[in-house]
């Protein structure tokens, strides 16, 4: 497990944390206004929802600067600064009720703030589970099979590549990447382009996300061609065969990176004694997930993502 994979868990635990103290503080205020606790069990669990949900968004911000070093390039990343915001704002305004002689101004600042701020957290947590893939809206985007004859070739620079060619009787095409393979002796024999400037990767069969896919991850960098064999070791997550007591079984091919993106080209076995692989049966259908990033390593976080179903 990464420490981008612990970071992950507590932002979700802290998180989780500061919108049901947010519910809850709200709830009472708006139910249980004539109770004598009332004022100060909503203290509590204002200041609760601000301090966990200002520490979550700072163990995001770590996240994203191991990761890419990019931050608010997504719509999940720029509702929880917002958010963020408010949950600091919020609170204050409310210990200024007190002290300030527009009282029922402050207070019905104060409320208005709380429900936005409950409102953009309710979106800000469903838009972080669709961008890690926990919850996915309906696609119509679809695998579709690539003619050997378009084909685009690979623009390697690196002279060990193979052609690209001997790929091309099995393509599928899932958004901007393109997987070709073959079957050869026992191996698959396969190659990945994306558009990318960093990783690309495949996930063979798994169980739910990420979990249990037999993955191949590689990139380019100064003209040497990286590939590392993967296992999903949880819903968002993937380590090193070697790091979970397996062995590294992929062979590197060639591969090249230019203007018009990343080539890898990997040969694996369909079947080894690694427990962390899978054994792939000729004329089995399975589903496979893709992915590319930006990034010349094997954790950063994707740019675009894809699935489809293929038959070995």
């Amino acid at each position: 497990m990464t420490y981008y994979d612990v970071l992950w868990r507590i932002h979700a635990v802290l998180m989780s944390i500061s919108f049901t103290a947010l519910t809850g503080g709200i709830v009472i205020s708006r139910f249980y206004f004539k109770k004598k606790w009332r004022y100060k069990t909503h203290k509590k669990l204002g200041i609760t929802a601000g301090i966990t949900g200002v520490t979550g968004l700072l163990l995001a911000l770590i996240m994203v600067q191991i990761s890419s070093g990019v931050h608010l390039t997504s719509l999940h990343t720029l509702l929880g600064a917002v958010t963020g915001l408010l949950l600091i704002l919020t609170p204050l305004a409310g210990l200024q009720i007190r002290k300030s002689k527009k009282k029922k101004q402050m207070k019905l600042s104060h409320r208005t703030m709380g429900y936005f701020t409950l409102l953009l957290a309710i979106f800000t947590i469903l838009s972080g589970l669709l961008f890690t893939g926990i919850l996915r809206l309906p696609s119509r985007e679809t695998a579709s099979a690539v003619p050997a004859e378009t084909a685009v070739s690979s623009g390697q620079t690196d002279q060990k590549a193979v052609s690209s060619s001997n790929f091309s009787i099995n393509q599928v095409q899932v958004g901007d990447i393109l997987f070709s393979w073959r079957i050869e002796n026992g191996y698959l024999e396969g190659e990945l382009k994306s558009p990318g400037k960093g990783w690309v990767a495949v996930g063979f069969n798994p169980e739910n996300l990420m979990q249990g896919a037999d993955f191949v991850i590689g990139y380019v960098e100064d003209g040497n061609v990286y590939i590392r064999d993967d296992y999903g070791s949880w819903y968002t997550s993937h380590d090193s065969d070697i790091s979970m007591n397996g062995s590294e079984d992929i062979e590197v091919l060639g591969g090249g990176e230019d203007e018009s993106g990343t080539t890898i080209q990997f040969r694996k076995p369909l079947s080894s004694e690694d427990v962390n692989d899978h054994t792939f049966a000729i004329g089995e259908e399975i589903p496979v997930i893709f992915a590319y990033s930006n990034e010349d390593s094997f954790t950063g976080m994707h740019l675009k993502k894809g699935k489809a179903k293929i038959r070995f």
